[in-house]
């Protein structure tokens, strides 16, 4: 396209105008070369009508795949974390999931012992405390070893009537086999793995103000989660930190999952489940101790901020990182548009020439 100035500079404007068309037009073909596959090839042989050796041998050089590179030391650390992620779900947090679904199968059983009227009627030494600002020093929330979410309603602790069939007028019921009673209940949610990562950078986006590390937030990672890009299959190695999330955590990761059962908290500091089902505290108190201990354990294998050391999966995904980060850069680069609208810029000089060439201050 022909420069719609070239004759048209005996004023300012005609002046400004040549010199912003032949700008852009250079831009343009500048920004057109770098979207070739092999920008500024091919190169003008060094002599004239050179020996065909020398033309077959640079026929024959292959450009190196960096892009290929780059991508393959990404996921070869992208694999290593997400093997290791692999092994934590499914000894660990299986592993403390699947004792907090005994907690909840003994507990609910005590409760059920005693969820009825008439001569299963709970007597005083059977009963659940009856508020919720009186939570007992209960195993399951001794010690900040927590398996039970005690925060307040609607997710936490909550009040409810028992027992089934229960007769809500204190007037007419019985107060030793139906009168209806208040007791305390919490939800018991599963632990989670969860990495703080950064949702541009692992959906693989390259939108024009996308930028790969902002807003960082957790999601869960999981053989069962599924996420974009390098992620669609499984969310194992996400992110650039794995944290254990439990009920000891304050942030809500684990309760966006599905609650595996409910806890009912017995009175005189958990002590009366014993009198509705025999061996129930010992055994919720072994659990609970046995959870602690594969918490522990994981936190090792996790790594800082878990634990102040050098070996775990956190470490090496920090390496990750970096490289995922390289990999986002190169792969931002392959455009199949001009990074600015060269072309618009140039028809509106051309439109406008007339308007343009007359300014003259």
């Amino acid at each position: 396209m022909p420069n719609p100035f070239l004759d048209k500079q005996d004023t300012t404007g005609g002046k400004a105008g040549f010199a912003a068309f032949n700008q852009l037009t250079s831009d343009k073909a500048y920004d057109d070369e770098t979207l070739k596959e092999n920008p500024g090839g091919p190169l003008p042989s060094p002599v004239e009508n050179p020996p065909d050796e020398f033309t077959e041998g640079v026929r024959q050089v292959q450009r190196p795949d960096y892009e290929g590179i780059q991508l393959k030391k990404f996921t070869d650390l992208k694999k290593s974390a997400e093997a290791l992620d692999f092994i934590f779900e499914d000894e660990y947090i299986k592993e403390i999931n699947r004792k907090k679904s005994e907690i909840v199968a003994i507990n609910g059983n005590a409760f059920a012992a005693i969820n009825s009227t008439g001569v299963n009627y709970p007597s005083t030494n059977e009963r659940l405390i009856s508020t919720t600002s009186d939570c007992p020093n209960d195993p399951a929330l001794a010690n900040n070893e927590k398996v039970v979410f005690d925060s307040v309603e609607p997710t936490g602790l909550v009040t409810f009537i028992y027992p089934s069939g229960c007769d809500v007028d204190i007037t007419t019921c019985n107060s030793l086999s139906d009168c209806c009673l208040v007791g305390v209940k919490g939800k018991i949610y599963p632990d989670v793995l969860a990495a703080f990562h950064y949702p541009v950078l692992s959906n693989d986006s390259h939108g024009s103000t996308d930028l790969p590390t902002a807003n960082g937030t957790f999601t869960i990672v999981s053989k069962d989660k599924t996420g974009s890009s390098y992620y669609s299959t499984n969310t194992l190695g996400i992110g650039v930190t794995l944290r254990l999330f439990n009920d000891n955590v304050t942030q809500s990761v684990t309760q966006s999952e599905s609650a595996i059962g409910d806890y009912y908290f017995f009175g005189d500091d958990g002590d009366y489940v014993e009198n509705a089902l025999a061996g129930a505290a010992t055994s919720i108190s072994a659990l609970i101790n046995e959870i602690n201990d594969i918490r522990a354990s994981l936190k090792v294998r996790i790594g800082p901020p878990e634990v102040a050391n050098n070996a775990g999966v956190n470490t090496l995904r920090s390496s990750k990182h970096r490289e995922e980060l390289d990999t986002w850069f190169i792969e931002a680069g392959r455009r199949t548009e001009n990074t600015f609208d060269y072309q618009g810029g140039m028809d509106s000089l051309v439109g406008n020439a007339s308007s343009i060439s007359s300014y003259n201050l």
